[in-house]
């Protein structure tokens, strides 16, 4: 093929993106189908989504609204979520500090940095529902309170901890007692 030539069709080429861009932008927020028809493109609705079960709500502080958390504890919601196969309600997600330091509950509270979770399934005992989260060894604080009947679990990086809230203190769970609180 001569000089000539490929510049000639090179320049049919180049008229015809122009006059396809123009077309495009003559048609905004439109698409073409293979059919040279035109459609509206649909816009993405704006979502508080944070993962398939979840929303940002779900974490959010109970008295200031604002929200930190961890990826990590949303995952393991959600792997939970699928052991269970059940709806899990979060009683607690993050606490601001101020909240938490006003209740006197700061020291070593995994919700003011977004890695803790109080939960509930209301189809099953809370007992049963720590015994489900127990599986999960990414759960690394994991604690029953039978009290106010929900688990808490937490992200934390350390070695795990498991433990029973009785009367405001929390009881380290061990073989010994494992029986007498989870009735194994």
């Amino acid at each position: 093929m001569s000089d000539n030539k490929r510049r000639k069709n090179s320049s049919k080429f180049e008229k015809g993106s122009r006059a396809h861009s123009y077309t495009q932008s003559k048609h905004k927020g439109r698409s073409q189908s293979s059919h040279g028809s035109y459609s509206r493109s649909r816009k993405k609705k704006f979502t508080n989504k944070i993962s398939d079960h979840f929303s940002k709500h779900d974490f959010s502080c109970k008295e200031t609204g604002k929200l930190r958390v961890s990826l990590g504890l949303v995952g393991v919601l959600e792997a939970l979520r699928g052991i269970t196969q059940k709806r899990i309600t979060i009683v607690k997600g993050y606490e601001c500090p101020d909240v938490a330091e006003a209740k006197g509950q700061l020291k070593r509270n995994f919700h003011t940095q977004g890695l803790a979770a109080d939960i509930k399934i209301l189809t099953m005992s809370s007992v049963d529902v720590f015994k489900e989260a127990e599986k999960l060894a990414s759960i690394t604080g994991l604690g029953l309170n039978i009290k106010d009947d929900y688990v808490h679990i937490d992200t934390r990086k350390a070695d795990r901890v498991l433990w029973v809230e009785q009367d405001n203190e929390e009881i380290p769970l061990t073989d010994e007692n494992r029986k007498l609180y989870l009735g194994e």
